[in-house]
């Protein structure tokens, strides 16, 4: 960014990939950060920023005027548990992100905004085809609900009313979400690590540090309205993915077929475990101007687990160590 302090606005900014971006943004001195989260948060880690307390859809939008943006970071997501709540809630979201957009079109300087979004909106590539950011959209799991909360974004940057940017970030490594959930909490509980559906499906991944570092170098350095996807090296398949982390664990994989996947986690998980969506980028230069932390699965892998094995002494023991 250039040596003049700038508003970085941060709307959802304590979520998995939300507090990343705040750490990460917070390095500079330049940026006087902004944030928009919820109620219940620790705010203890947010004293040093400024922060509004609101969602989407209530957020007191004269707030811009008083600080008005220069690059907004989108990542606030209206949630639900199941179907109905899901379909509901996207339509809230919509109506919520229509109202920004309304809201940022009459100022004088519309910002940035840079919109987190996935790499499940591409769908499943079943003929292994790699998709850029030009490929079509053809959402999968959980995109087929958030895809309703980002239609006007995507109606936006398509008329370039605003300069919208999309972020389509592959698999995120790190100590929560979607790893620990599925490989680690598995692990814990069982002492092997699972091989999910044929394990033929290839996995694009990125270090959350690594993905956080990318969404802010689109920010800064992204033309308008750029879409761009965040991945560390070529996608590899969902079996080599289990047979590193096994290695690294000391012990082996287990297989997890579709039918069980789907009593364990129901249908929406079981899509997005199972598709295969392996990236490419249009934008090689853009992907070359970030240097990463991580740049291969075992490296990802290991910063991984050694932060989560500083968490472990507050969780049970696997299997394999009570039997030490």
């Amino acid at each position: 960014m250039n040596a003049t302090r700038k508003n970085i606005w941060i709307l959802g900014g304590t979520g998995f990939i939300g507090r990343a971006l705040v750490g990460h943004l917070a390095q500079s001195p330049l940026n006087s950060l902004h944030l928009l989260v919820h109620k219940n948060v620790p705010y203890r880690y947010l004293e040093p920023f400024n922060v509004f307390t609101g969602s989407l859809e209530d957020f007191d939008l004269t707030w811009w005027e008083k600080y008005p943006p220069d690059v907004i970071f989108h990542l606030a997501r209206l949630g639900g548990n199941n179907m109905i709540t899901r379909f509901l809630a996207s339509n809230r979201g919509a109506a919520a992100n229509k109202r920004l957009i309304n809201y940022l079109s009459t100022l004088t300087k519309p910002p940035v905004v840079v919109y987190v979004s996935g790499s499940l909106m591409y769908g499943n590539q079943r003929n292994e085809r790699w998709t850029d950011e030009h490929s079509r959209l053809s959402p999968v799991a959980y995109a087929r609900y958030y895809i309703q909360g980002e239609k006007p974004w995507l109606e936006a940057q398509a008329r370039q009313q605003i300069d919208v940017r999309f972020a389509r970030p592959g698999w995120i490594l790190g100590d929560a979400s979607w790893f620990k959930v599925f490989y680690w909490d598995f692990y814990r509980k069982t002492g092997k690590i699972p091989l999910f559906g044929d394990g033929t499906q290839l996995m694009s991944l990125v270090h959350l540090n690594d993905c956080v570092g990318q969404i802010a170098n689109l920010g800064e350095n992204g033309a308008k309205c750029q879409n761009f996807n965040i991945f560390s090296g070529a996608p590899v398949r969902q079996e080599v993915f289990a047979e590193i982390l096994a290695s690294l664990l000391h012990t082996q994989t287990t297989p997890v077929s579709g039918k069980e996947l789907k009593l364990r986690y129901g249908n929406t998980v079981c899509e997005a475990l199972t598709s295969s969506i392996p990236l490419s980028t249009a934008y090689c230069e853009m992907s070359s101007s970030y240097k990463l932390k991580y740049p291969d699965v075992k490296t990802m892998l290991q910063e991984t687990l050694s932060a989560l094995e500083h968490k472990k002494s507050v969780l049970t023991k696997t299997p394999q160590e009570s039997a030490v």
